[in-house]
């Protein structure tokens, strides 16, 4: 642990209107007090207030009004940016596996408002290879323009994206986008109120990146829009000459996947339409298993054949099994799910195939959640929504009851993760850590208890390596409503811990301990990020202390 002084910080006071000159007032009568007016959405929807970039001030969505974030807000409180280049392997390419095991609680950033969690676009492929490796078919990325016409009309939502990413002077830096055929309405990049110049681009596969004239750490705000039809809805009934045209896969990869579609009884004899309900019904019925599916045959026959995976071994074998019946298909992934886009012949719509884990660590809980379009499909009895799994994440930090759904588990969290971030990690968490127990899930409701992505249960030895955890800070003093900066190292017997989430806690003996934000590791198990201080903290003498619950293989650990 390490000693931390919490001093007064000295905050400049605005006048908001002048008192009346003394000679004016009556003798003995007290000065006229003036106090700020609370803001009201619906006056800034009303007087078309714009912030910084001409971001409307509010918005109005079918959940109410959504106030829209401060665009000149410093980068802190925990902030991880986004950070990786269009050719960081990353993102890039999804290679599938055979851990079939369900995670118990996943890290997620939740970038938007009204909230889509857990489907942030993070990143999305088009194509599989003979190794049944995904990528993007055209990687060449086009200009995105910052458009506010046409206006939006009642077919589609308008969300705020707020983001803090690590710029790279002249390099294009992969951020999220809220969903497919999104355009963006309004935006601005900048360091306080410094602005940046900017430009947007997307690929093949609409991931998103931006690209800027000098390098800096800086808060993104967009206002965007898109087809309320992008999120759900009746898929259509196209012919099959009305989708985009499918490219060809390799002759082994057509094989094995007719040998899937046969046993599915999906093919070109039937309409677009009912291929895609019989897919979904068929790869919505996989569970999860700590029995993986043996080695006998390729990866995909066997994730297939047997039924067996999680959210992304779901998407995975769906897109493949869709491409080779000439079904457009995308698959997408973020740090916590995974799901499948399909083509209907007039835009890409989302499909949600479950196979999510048990709940989110930490979404945006005071984010106004997004109502999507009716699923057209049918869920199996028992199963484990994307949707689902956000909802159960509000819930355990709201404490209510978890609403369940027709058809779904009853099964309640058993984790609720104190503290909270902006960004617990996503710009680190590689597509291949959606729902991968260890790809830097937590699973345990409190330190000093057991879990950890499934491995252990409260009263239950916990067989995890026990993480080393070293912090440092950037000084001994720190003032209420300015950034800390923080950094460290998170390994277990010698090995990294990456992608796993670190609590910053303040302690004294008249306080106790006071968790004032979280970071998240890297590949490499480092950790490095300012977190600002909360107001709200008494002013004295602290210890610091950096700590984790881990994931699979790092148990819980300290800063010492």
């Amino acid at each position: 642990m390490r000693r931390l002084q919490l001093a007064l910080l000295a905050i400049p006071i605005v006048v908001l209107a002048s008192a009346p000159p003394a000679t004016a007032q009556r003798r003995g009568s007290a000065p006229v007090l003036h106090e700020p007016i609370p803001a009201d959405a619906r006056e800034d929807i009303a007087l078309a207030v714009s912030l910084d970039g001409d971001i409307p001030a509010a918005i109005n969505t079918p959940r109410g009004l959504v106030q829209a974030p401060d665009p000149t807000r410093p980068v802190g409180s925990g902030d991880s940016p986004y950070n990786h280049p269009p050719g960081d392997a990353r993102d890039t390419s999804f290679h599938p596996d055979r851990d079939t095991r369900r995670p118990d609680v996943l890290p997620y950033d939740d970038p938007f408002s009204p909230s889509t969690a857990p489907f942030k676009r993070l990143s999305a492929f088009d194509t599989v290879d003979a190794a049944y490796t995904l990528s993007v078919r055209d990687a060449h990325t086009t200009p995105m323009p910052v458009m506010p016409t046409p206006v939006p009309d009642a077919s589609e939502e308008q969300f705020y994206a707020d983001m803090v990413v690590d710029l790279a002077a002249g390099q294009k830096v992969r951020i999220p986008s809220v969903g497919p055929g999104a355009r963006v309405l309004r935006a601005r990049a900048g360091v306080g109120t410094q602005d940046v110049r900017f430009q947007l681009w997307k690929d093949g596969a609409e991931n998103w990146f931006i690209e800027a004239d000098s390098s800096t750490r800086a808060r993104i705000v967009m206002e965007m829009s898109i087809p309320r039809a992008a999120f759900g809805g009746d898929f259509g009934n196209p012919s099959w000459a009305e989708l985009l045209p499918v490219a060809p896969l390799p002759p082994a990869v057509v094989r094995s996947a007719n040998e899937v579609a046969a046993k599915i009884g999906v093919s070109r004899r039937l309409s677009p339409r009912d291929d895609v309900t019989k897919l979904v019904a068929y790869f919505r019925g996989f569970t999860e298993s700590e029995d993986p599916p043996a080695p006998s045959r390729d990866i995909y026959l066997d994730l297939a054949l047997s039924r067996k995976g999680v959210c992304r071994h779901r998407a995975f074998a769906f897109m493949v099994t869709a491409l080779a019946l000439g079904l457009p298909t995308r698959m997408v992934v973020n740090e916590a799910h995974a799901w499948v886009e399909l083509h209907d012949g007039r835009l890409w719509r989302r499909v949600d195939l479950g196979g999510a884990g048990q709940t989110l660590h930490d979404p945006l809980s005071n984010n106004v959640p997004y109502d999507p379009p009716p699923d057209p499909f049918a869920w199996p009895q028992g199963a484990t929504r994307g949707d689902d799994l956000a909802d159960r994440a509000r819930h355990a930090r709201s404490g209510a009851p978890t609403s369940q759904p027709p058809g779904a588990s009853s099964s309640s969290p058993s984790a609720s993760p104190a503290g909270s971030s902006s960004a617990a990690g996503a710009s680190s968490s590689a597509p291949n850590g959606a729902d991968d127990p260890s790809g830097g899930a937590n699973g345990a409701s409190g330190f000093g208890q057991s879990g950890g992505a499934g491995r252990g249960k409260p009263g239950q030895p916990d067989e995890r390596a026990a993480s080393t955890v070293t912090m440092s800070l950037a000084g001994a003093d720190a003032h209420r409503g300015a950034p800390l900066k923080v950094r460290g190292q998170v390994s277990a017997e010698g090995e990294p811990c990456g992608h796993v989430t670190v609590e910053i806690v303040l302690h004294s003996r008249q306080q106790g301990d006071v968790a004032i934000g979280q970071l998240a590791t890297d590949e490499r198990g480092a950790y490095d990020g300012a977190i600002v201080l909360p107001s709200a903290v008494p002013l004295g003498d602290y210890d610091v202390q950096a700590r984790t619950l881990g994931d699979s293989r790092c148990g819980t650990g300290f800063s010492r």
